[in-house]
């Protein structure tokens, strides 16, 4: 339910916990996919990007959310922000549910949620100056006057390590490690207080990764964001994370904290990602090696039962028949999982 503040926006009356900045209820954001036949009238199907994800990101923490490419990650993000609109589900940012409002409701919203893409060229317009780009939202969103302009863009430029003498410089002439830096500064340039940083580090050379993980740490320390920070890069999201949702062919199959989930992963794809990964990087007990059969499924006609069980080692009868929900297995720690969730009753 909706109902007005007192400065005439519409605020959600639904009980989510104060503490919790978003909260994704069953969220699904479905496309059209191919025809099913040679013409155009013989119908299309359906790919589920995203099939019903809870979760809550809390106030200053970072979510890091993992899975294989073509899982979903990128769709949560982009249906979270609402720059894709979801099919079915809500989004609560700061107890308002999105998904209940206009384009026109959801403006002012937008200077608190920002985004920072993959790609730091592809994402800048190549026509524009780099001080032109970090300034745009600022203008839109009437957060400073004219005069006041290059001021702010000297002071974001300066916040993430940039020389505020290269604000008329295009993004041609910039490093790829550089342009991310205009990127994120652009995105800090209304004063957020939630970021989705999707995969911003995939695109970057190793040492400069390094340096875009600190700088996005040290940020939100000082700034006191709340990120959500999809990667596939396991060893990034262990060093910047709190908790970690793992996602599987739009489905969250395990979600704990940190240290709990690379100390003792629960569901066997969580096993299978983390042994993918060089030993030296956690505890031998984490990282036991699983080996995956097959292909990932097509989200356009997914398995019935659990979509993890074409490829799971521990797959039994009840597996192929229904799917699991996503319980606690153990405190603060769930799992969508048979095979765990019995082992959880029969202790």
């Amino acid at each position: 339910m909706l109902s007005i503040n007192a400065g005439g926006q519409p605020q959600s009356t639904d009980p989510i916990d104060g503490d919790v900045v978003v909260s994704l209820r069953n969220l699904k954001t479905y496309f059209p996919g191919p025809h099913l036949g040679v013409w155009p009238w013989s119908g299309r199907t359906t790919v589920k990007a995203v099939d019903g994800v809870s979760l809550d990101i809390r106030r200053g923490q970072t979510l890091g959310l993992v899975g294989e490419s073509g899982c979903g990650k990128t769709t949560v993000g982009r249906s979270l922000l609402q720059l894709v609109r979801p099919t079915g589900g809500d989004v609560y940012f700061e107890r308002q549910n999105l998904c209940k409002l206009s384009n026109k409701e959801l403006y002012p919203l937008r200077q608190r949620m920002q985004i920072i893409f993959q790609d730091p060229y592809a994402s800048l317009d190549a026509r524009c100056t780099i001080g032109f780009t970090i300034s745009e939202g600022l203008l839109i969103h009437k957060l400073v006057t004219p005069n006041e302009v290059q001021e702010r863009v000297a002071e974001l430029m300066v916040t993430v390590g940039l020389n505020p003498a290269f604000r008329n410089r295009y993004p041609h002439e910039f490093s790829g490690g550089q342009r991310q830096r205009v990127g994120i500064a652009r995105a800090l340039a209304t004063n957020p207080t939630f970021i989705v940083g999707d995969e911003p580090i995939s695109a970057l050379d190793v040492s400069i990764q390094a340096q875009i993980i600190n700088l996005l740490r040290s940020l939100q320390a000082r700034l006191n964001l709340t990120l959500l920070f999809i990667s596939h890069d396991l060893r990034a999201v262990r060093y910047l994370s709190d908790s970690v949702a793992v996602m599987y062919l739009g489905k969250i199959v395990e979600i704990a904290a940190t240290d709990k989930l690379f100390a003792a992963p629960q569901h066997p794809y969580t096993h299978a990602l983390l042994g993918s990964v060089p030993r030296a990087s956690w505890s031998q007990a984490s990282a036991a090696r699983v080996e995956l059969t097959g292909d990932v499924p097509s989200p356009i006609n997914p398995p019935s039962g659990c979509y993890f069980s074409t490829r799971c080692p521990q797959v039994m009868p009840i597996c192929r028949e229904q799917r699991p929900a996503l319980v606690e297995a153990q405190p603060g720690h769930k799992v969508a999982c048979f095979v765990i969730n019995d082992a959880v009753e029969a202790a």
